[in-house]
């Protein structure tokens, strides 16, 4: 594979080099010594190291801090993180890091960027976005992943890490209101149990939230456009919040080192679900049909009925044990959620339009792998990993269109009813052998390497029906695929404080079977070749930390989302290319000063891919070489300031977040009608805390700005005008709450 570095960041290789050797004497120049601060500590490489050590492009954050700032759902999360957005369409969640991520919302795909909770893999992606609650810690993992991690890892990976059991007893209660009747609660509480040997942590969180939409038609009955759906009532609001979540883990001594952790946890979700309002085109079927529109208002939406339910059901086994100086683990995981999502498809006060999805998903894991002791010359990691994923789906569009439009010169004002029909059920089974190497060929400079030998294999049934056009059909797909996801990677400890590294990885997406869309050929597999340099060093004496990543990506086959005739459909462009820089700093220039500046640039491109504008019309085949990828900008950037201070008796703090986002498509056509243009938004936060209380109060104010902005879209089959449904930026809103520890 031949890698060339774009010439418009050709610098940024120079710049890390005059980094590293300039860092330093910043540091030797500092002449009044200072508290440094506070070593993070990942276990990304399956092993504990610090993250300004660690030769990966990592941002890791404190799931204590998250709490007072606001970050509740991975959402939030990823708005700090260079080069990483979040969208989500009919209930599936889609992360993207460095530009890939998941881009399909119906079942028999995988995402690009891995998520993990302790240890153990999330396949289904309609329940992946469940609370984030009582974390030790949170770490995105930014570009293809390789070995470790391997497939559906194309864009990165992501580890949500539970806070531990504690063997004293210790608790925390924590109560948040605020706007939009905002009722949160969540806390925790831990310590030793029986005689001594188990520890426990039990964990909770309830939110709850009336909703910023509203429904003019609320609290009025209609009959459903679904078919044996019954009457529907118009929900009050939209976009609102409703779940319970609890979490109850142990923590076990057996002796001779060795430790078992058992989790389960439970999900319970139940709201009226996000708005998805369609954009008001010229040409709409609910216009030709009855002459009316849906609002142009993005608070506003008219609902004919509306829910949004998720049930998950998770439990986990973690066995740890020396082997000599190697350490042994062992993880287990079974998932079990229900999914189901309807939302008025048209939203306006005529009975044109429905949709209906409903998932449930059995998710089970096991992975095993050997880790060697952390100070050998030669230190490894070997591991197997297996996984099934077993899922069905079941999607009903009801809807009504235009006769004109299937007739030419037929009057438009006659509706003929459309009823798609399609799903089935999927089995995911997959297996892999993996290794990662890290050689010290001196105290300086350290080889590092690793290889995943992987297997693939989905097999399905599935059906579609489109009465109305007279289509009907059942089929049974089969596709396997194997790969070797790899990295191969130099690290240079320049200095105590500096490290210098290169990475070349080669990335593996699973293909996919496009479920319900009888396709006869399956996706193929989505893969990269990636290379990054990046450079890591403490700055201001210890008083601050700086990390840059430079990468070039070349992809094949990369797998997008296409309007298909029922549903979105997965397909794949031939080739995309993407060139970014990432730059992260963190310092503290005074002592009651904390400032963080997060940078990502990119250069996103389809390198060779021809497609087809279903929004245009006469539809022809264009190419889309050079336009910018879909849901991707080309910069983002996130600045934090935190002031903490004694004042009197009291400890104070406030903090603010401006987070900027260039402009983006929704489509890789790059039109008008499919962009965002550039958006920022500010979240501000604060505390004050009583000396020597065990309690405080905190506050923030999301979004202080009021900015709105579209963060999704979903474009309909032609058979309903190509119809484009959005999503926005949540409104302003303010909260106060108190967290008491005991």
């Amino acid at each position: 594979m031949r890698i060339q570095l774009p010439s418009s960041l050709n610098y940024v290789s120079l710049a890390l080099i005059e980094l590293l050797i300039v860092a330093p004497s910043i540091s030797q120049a500092q002449t009044n010594p200072k508290e440094v601060m506070e070593q993070v500590e990942v276990t990304a490489e399956k092993r504990t190291t610090l993250l300004n050590a660690t030769p990966d492009a990592i941002t890791a954050m404190k799931g204590s801090k998250m709490i007072e700032i606001g970050l509740t759902e991975v959402a939030d999360l990823v708005k700090l993180v260079p080069n990483a957005t979040f969208t989500s369409n009919f209930g599936s969640s889609q992360l993207f890091v460095r530009g890939i991520g998941n881009t399909f919302i119906t079942a028999g795909g995988d995402p690009g960027v891995a998520t993990y909770t302790d240890g153990s893999y999330i396949s289904d992606q309609t329940s992946a976005n469940a609370s984030l609650f009582d974390l030790q810690r949170i770490e995105v993992l930014r570009g293809p992943q390789g070995a470790l991690y391997g497939r559906n890892a194309t864009g990165g990976a992501i580890n949500l890490i539970s806070a531990l059991p504690t063997d004293t007893f210790k608790g925390q209660f924590n109560v948040l209101m605020g706007d939009y009747g905002r009722k949160d609660a969540e806390g925790f509480f831990s310590g030793p149990i029986g005689n001594g040997s188990t520890t426990a942590r039990l964990s909770y969180q309830i939110k709850k939230m009336d909703g910023y939409t509203s429904n003019p038609l609320a609290g009025k009955t209609y009959p459903s456009v679904l078919p044996g759906g019954g009457s529907t009532v118009g929900p009050s609001k939209l976009d609102d919040v409703g779940s319970q979540s609890l979490r109850f883990q142990t923590m076990t001594d057996l002796g001779n080192y060795s430790k078992l952790r058992l989790i389960a946890s439970y999900h319970r979700a139940s709201n009226n679900g996000p708005s998805a309002t369609p954009l008001v085109d010229p040409v709409m079927s609910s216009g030709l049909l009855y002459g009316v529109f849906p609002s142009s208002n993005p608070r506003v939406t008219n609902s004919q009925g509306a829910y949004n339910k998720v049930d998950v059901n998770a439990l986990q086994a973690i066995y740890e044990m020396p082997i000599g100086k190697n350490t042994f683990k062992f993880t287990a995981s079974m998932r079990d959620s229900k999914a189901g999502v309807f939302q008025d498809g048209d939203a306006t006060e005529a009975l044109v339009a429905g949709t209906r999805f409903t998932t449930s998903s059995k998710d089970k894991s096991i992975d095993a792998h050997i880790a060697s002791d952390e100070n050998s010359k030669l230190q490894w990691v070997i591991g197997s990993a297996l996984l099934q994923f077993d899922q069905q789906q079941d999607i009903q569009v009801q809807s009504k269109a235009p006769l004109g439009f299937f007739q030419p010169g037929a009057p438009f004002n006659i509706p003929v009813p459309l009823e798609f029909l399609l799903g089935g059920k999927v089995r995911t089974q997959s297996s892999a052998l993996y290794t990662d190497m890290r050689y010290s060929i001196s105290p300086t400079l350290a080889l590092r390497g690793g290889l995943r030998l992987n297997k693939d294999e989905k097999t399905a049934t599935e059906y579609q029906t489109v009465a109305a056009l007279g289509l009907a059909g059942k089929a049974s797909p089969h596709a396997e695929w194997s790969s070797t996801p790899s990295n191969l990677g130099l690290e240079w400890k320049v200095s105590s404080d500096s490290l210098a590294y290169t990475k070349l990885s080669h990335g593996f997406k699973s293909g996919a079977i496009n479920l319900g869309n009888l396709q006869p050929e399956a996706v193929k597999p989505e893969t990269v070749r990636s290379l990054e340099i990046g450079a890591k060093t403490s700055i201001l004496e210890k008083q601050g930390s700086l990390a840059v990543a430079l990468f070039t990506s070349d992809y094949k086959n990369m797998q997008v989302s296409q309007v298909g005739l029922a549903s979105v459909i997965l397909t794949n462009a031939s080739s995309a290319k993407i060139n970014g820089l990432e730059l992260e700093m963190l310092v503290r220039p005074v002592k009651t000063w904390t400032l963080g500046m997060n940078i990502g640039l990119m250069d996103p491109t389809y390198t060779n891919f021809i497609n087809t504008n279903e929004r245009v019309q006469p539809r022809a085949a264009v190419s889309v070489k050079g336009n910018q990828l879909a849901n991707i900008s080309k910069a983002q950037a996130s600045l934090s300031a935190e002031w903490n201070e004694s004042v009197g008796n009291y400890q104070l703090s406030a903090r603010s977040d401006y987070i900027w986002r260039d402009s983006f498509y929704f489509t890789e056509f790059n039109t008008a009608d499919t962009m965002q243009k550039a958006y920022s938004l500010l979240n501000l936060s604060g505390t004050i805390r009583p000396n020597g209380s065990a309690w405080k109060i905190y506050g923030q104010i999301r979004n202080a700005a009021n900015t709105t902005a579209l963060t999704s879209m979903t474009i309909a089959s032609p058979l309903l005008l190509s119809a484009r449904s959005v999503g926005y930026t949540p409104p302003r809103s303010v909260g106060v709450g108190v967290i008491v520890d005991f």
